[in-house]
Protein backbone atom coordinates (compact mmCIF):
# COMPACT_ATOMS: atom_id res chain seq x y z
CA UNK A 1 0.00 0.00 0.00
CA UNK A 2 1.16 3.49 -1.17
CA UNK A 3 2.13 5.41 2.07
CA UNK A 4 0.03 8.31 1.27
CA UNK A 5 -3.04 5.83 1.49
CA UNK A 6 -1.49 4.49 5.14
CA UNK A 7 -1.88 8.08 6.02
CA UNK A 8 -5.04 8.54 4.61
CA UNK A 9 -7.12 5.99 6.47
CA UNK A 10 -4.93 6.15 8.86
CA UNK A 11 -6.24 10.05 9.58
CA UNK A 12 -9.54 9.37 8.67
CA UNK A 13 -10.20 6.77 11.15
CA UNK A 14 -8.96 8.92 13.86
CA UNK A 15 -11.37 11.16 13.09
CA UNK A 16 -13.75 9.18 13.18
CA UNK A 17 -12.67 8.02 16.60
CA UNK A 18 -12.29 11.53 17.98
CA UNK A 19 -16.64 12.56 16.25
CA UNK A 20 -17.08 9.37 18.32
CA UNK A 21 -16.08 10.21 21.64
CA UNK A 22 -17.00 14.31 21.07
CA UNK A 23 -20.84 13.10 20.04
CA UNK A 24 -20.80 10.56 23.11
CA UNK A 25 -19.71 13.70 25.52
CA UNK A 26 -22.30 15.43 24.05
CA UNK A 27 -20.66 18.46 22.41
CA UNK A 28 -22.52 19.71 19.88
CA UNK A 29 -21.48 20.77 16.50
CA UNK A 30 -24.08 23.80 16.39
CA UNK A 31 -23.11 24.83 20.35
CA UNK A 32 -21.75 27.91 19.42
CA UNK A 33 -24.49 29.19 16.85
CA UNK A 34 -27.16 27.51 19.23
CA UNK A 35 -25.88 29.28 22.29
CA UNK A 36 -25.41 32.66 20.35
CA UNK A 37 -29.39 32.13 19.29
CA UNK A 38 -30.60 31.59 22.75
CA UNK A 39 -27.93 33.96 24.60
CA UNK A 40 -29.78 36.54 22.13
CA UNK A 41 -33.35 35.77 23.10
CA UNK A 42 -32.28 35.59 26.70
CA UNK A 43 -34.68 38.51 28.84
CA UNK A 44 -32.82 40.28 31.64
CA UNK A 45 -34.49 39.99 35.00
CA UNK A 46 -34.53 42.63 37.19
CA UNK A 47 -33.42 41.24 40.51
CA UNK A 48 -36.00 40.44 43.34
CA UNK A 49 -38.25 38.04 45.01
CA UNK A 50 -39.82 35.17 42.55
CA UNK A 51 -41.95 31.93 41.99
CA UNK A 52 -41.42 29.39 39.22
CA UNK A 53 -44.37 27.78 38.53
CA UNK A 54 -44.51 25.07 35.79
CA UNK A 55 -46.57 25.45 32.79
CA UNK A 56 -47.96 21.70 33.38
CA UNK A 57 -48.98 19.78 36.41
CA UNK A 58 -49.61 23.08 38.46
CA UNK A 59 -45.88 22.35 40.16
CA UNK A 60 -43.81 25.35 41.63
CA UNK A 61 -40.17 24.93 41.68
CA UNK A 62 -39.52 24.13 45.46
CA UNK A 63 -36.83 24.24 48.03
CA UNK A 64 -36.70 20.99 50.04
CA UNK A 65 -34.34 21.60 53.31
CA UNK A 66 -34.32 18.35 54.50
CA UNK A 67 -31.84 17.23 52.05
CA UNK A 68 -31.30 20.72 50.35
CA UNK A 69 -33.17 19.34 47.31
CA UNK A 70 -34.83 21.31 44.66
CA UNK A 71 -37.72 20.02 42.81
CA UNK A 72 -41.29 20.47 41.27
CA UNK A 73 -43.91 20.40 44.53
CA UNK A 74 -47.21 21.09 44.18
CA UNK A 75 -47.49 23.18 47.64
CA UNK A 76 -50.46 25.82 47.79
CA UNK A 77 -47.89 28.72 49.25
CA UNK A 78 -45.08 28.48 46.54
CA UNK A 79 -41.33 28.81 47.39
CA UNK A 80 -40.01 31.91 47.13
CA UNK A 81 -36.48 32.56 45.59
CA UNK A 82 -34.34 35.32 45.24
CA UNK A 83 -32.45 36.15 41.69
CA UNK A 84 -29.64 38.20 41.43
CA UNK A 85 -28.33 39.76 38.24
CA UNK A 86 -24.79 38.47 37.70
CA UNK A 87 -22.65 41.57 36.35
CA UNK A 88 -23.42 43.23 33.17
CA UNK A 89 -24.88 39.66 31.64
CA UNK A 90 -28.42 38.41 31.32
CA UNK A 91 -27.48 35.66 33.22
CA UNK A 92 -29.44 35.23 36.59
CA UNK A 93 -28.52 33.11 39.74
CA UNK A 94 -31.13 31.63 42.07
CA UNK A 95 -30.73 31.83 45.92
CA UNK A 96 -32.25 30.36 48.48
CA UNK A 97 -32.03 29.25 51.94
CA UNK A 98 -32.47 26.42 54.04
CA UNK A 99 -33.95 25.93 57.87
CA UNK A 100 -30.56 26.00 59.20
CA UNK A 101 -30.47 29.81 57.35
CA UNK A 102 -27.62 28.44 55.06
CA UNK A 103 -27.64 30.30 51.61
CA UNK A 104 -28.03 27.81 48.57
CA UNK A 105 -27.91 28.61 45.12
CA UNK A 106 -29.52 26.84 42.62
CA UNK A 107 -26.91 24.71 40.02
CA UNK A 108 -26.23 22.85 37.25
CA UNK A 109 -25.19 18.90 37.98
CA UNK A 110 -22.44 16.86 36.06
CA UNK A 111 -22.41 13.28 35.95
CA UNK A 112 -19.96 10.90 34.31
CA UNK A 113 -22.59 8.66 33.26
CA UNK A 114 -21.28 5.74 31.68
CA UNK A 115 -17.44 6.78 31.10
CA UNK A 116 -18.18 8.31 28.60
CA UNK A 117 -17.34 11.89 29.85
CA UNK A 118 -20.34 13.02 31.44
CA UNK A 119 -22.82 15.60 30.83
CA UNK A 120 -25.18 18.09 32.81
CA UNK A 121 -27.99 16.19 34.07
CA UNK A 122 -30.15 17.95 36.83
CA UNK A 123 -30.54 21.12 38.74
CA UNK A 124 -29.58 20.55 42.30
CA UNK A 125 -28.45 23.25 44.95
CA UNK A 126 -25.68 23.96 46.40
CA UNK A 127 -23.67 26.63 48.30
CA UNK A 128 -23.21 29.63 45.96
CA UNK A 129 -20.75 30.80 45.02
CA UNK A 130 -21.18 33.55 42.64
CA UNK A 131 -23.44 36.85 42.92
CA UNK A 132 -22.68 36.65 46.99
CA UNK A 133 -19.98 36.81 49.32
CA UNK A 134 -17.60 34.00 48.60
CA UNK A 135 -17.61 31.35 51.43
CA UNK A 136 -14.81 31.10 53.64
CA UNK A 137 -14.81 27.43 53.17
CA UNK A 138 -16.12 25.36 50.29
CA UNK A 139 -15.50 22.33 52.28
CA UNK A 140 -12.78 20.68 51.03
CA UNK A 141 -14.46 20.61 47.55
CA UNK A 142 -13.29 22.62 44.46
CA UNK A 143 -14.44 26.12 43.66
CA UNK A 144 -17.58 25.43 41.53
CA UNK A 145 -17.33 26.64 37.51
CA UNK A 146 -19.47 29.52 37.93
CA UNK A 147 -21.59 29.38 34.73
CA UNK A 148 -23.10 25.82 36.85
CA UNK A 149 -24.99 28.62 39.29
CA UNK A 150 -26.11 31.21 36.34
CA UNK A 151 -29.01 30.22 34.23
CA UNK A 152 -30.60 32.78 31.16
CA UNK A 153 -34.75 33.06 30.87
CA UNK A 154 -36.03 32.30 27.18
CA UNK A 155 -39.30 33.48 26.75
CA UNK A 156 -41.35 31.02 24.38
CA UNK A 157 -42.40 31.84 20.88
CA UNK A 158 -45.71 29.45 21.63
CA UNK A 159 -47.09 29.89 24.86
CA UNK A 160 -47.06 34.15 26.02
CA UNK A 161 -45.79 34.40 29.58
CA UNK A 162 -43.76 31.44 29.45
CA UNK A 163 -40.02 30.46 29.32
CA UNK A 164 -37.18 27.71 29.31
CA UNK A 165 -34.93 28.34 32.07
CA UNK A 166 -31.76 27.14 30.71
CA UNK A 167 -27.98 26.39 32.40
CA UNK A 168 -25.29 28.74 31.20
CA UNK A 169 -22.88 25.90 31.96
CA UNK A 170 -21.68 24.74 28.64
CA UNK A 171 -24.18 27.00 26.80
CA UNK A 172 -21.73 27.49 23.56
CA UNK A 173 -19.97 24.27 23.21
CA UNK A 174 -22.45 21.16 24.37
CA UNK A 175 -26.31 21.03 23.55
CA UNK A 176 -28.23 23.11 25.73
CA UNK A 177 -30.32 21.75 29.03
CA UNK A 178 -33.22 23.10 30.32
CA UNK A 179 -34.85 22.79 33.81
CA UNK A 180 -37.63 20.22 33.35
CA UNK A 181 -40.67 19.48 35.45
CA UNK A 182 -39.21 15.87 36.54
CA UNK A 183 -37.72 14.86 39.85
CA UNK A 184 -34.54 12.96 39.60
CA UNK A 185 -32.35 11.72 42.02
CA UNK A 186 -31.00 14.85 43.94
CA UNK A 187 -32.59 17.46 42.19
CA UNK A 188 -34.70 18.35 38.89
CA UNK A 189 -33.95 16.98 36.10
CA UNK A 190 -31.92 19.02 32.85
CA UNK A 191 -33.23 17.80 29.49
CA UNK A 192 -31.27 18.81 26.14
CA UNK A 193 -33.29 21.52 24.23
CA UNK A 194 -32.75 24.27 21.78
CA UNK A 195 -34.25 27.25 21.01
CA UNK A 196 -37.55 26.00 18.87
CA UNK A 197 -37.88 23.20 21.46
CA UNK A 198 -41.52 22.58 21.74
CA UNK A 199 -41.95 20.76 25.19
CA UNK A 200 -44.40 21.97 27.50
CA UNK A 201 -42.75 20.73 30.42
CA UNK A 202 -39.66 22.43 29.69
CA UNK A 203 -41.64 25.96 30.38
CA UNK A 204 -41.88 28.36 33.69
CA UNK A 205 -43.62 31.31 34.35
CA UNK A 206 -41.76 33.32 36.02
CA UNK A 207 -43.19 35.68 38.16
CA UNK A 208 -42.13 38.73 40.28
CA UNK A 209 -43.81 38.45 43.93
Amino acid sequence: MPRHSFYLIYSLLVLAVTLGLVSAQGVSETGKKDGNAIYSATKKLKAGNYVFKSAVGKQYLAFMSEGNDVTPDSKKHPRVWEVRQHDDTKYFSIHGWNDAKLEKCISTRWTTGNGDGGFPDAAVLWQCEVDTKKPKDTGGYEEIYPPKQLWAAVPDPKYDGYFKIISASHLFDMIPRCIERKKIDGGTKLTECKLNTDKKSLLWSIVKV
